[in-house]
């Protein structure tokens, strides 16, 4: 008997779940775009990126030998 409930509040735990899930109204976001140039510098980067785009950059931390570092620019469409 003690298995059988066990079974069914799973099942019931389960269910609601997957119900609230169902019931969540999706919104319409700001898609994220993103842009990548030459890196000039950390600071360089960032300001580009702020001026540009309003969005945040990032110069590559770590790059392959002989591959100049990237910006990568986040902002939103």
């Amino acid at each position: 008997m003690a298995k059988l409930f066990t079974f069914y509040f799973l099942l019931a735990i389960l269910m609601v779940i997957i119900c609230d899930k169902r019931m969540v109204v999706p919104m319409a976001g700001v898609k994220d775009c993103h842009k990548v140039w030459n890196c000039k510098g950390g600071n360089h980067c960032w300001e580009d990126c702020k001026n540009r785009y309003s969005g945040k950059g990032m110069c590559d931390l770590y790059t392959a030998p002989g591959v100049p570092k990237q910006c990568f620019c986040a902002y939103k469409c």
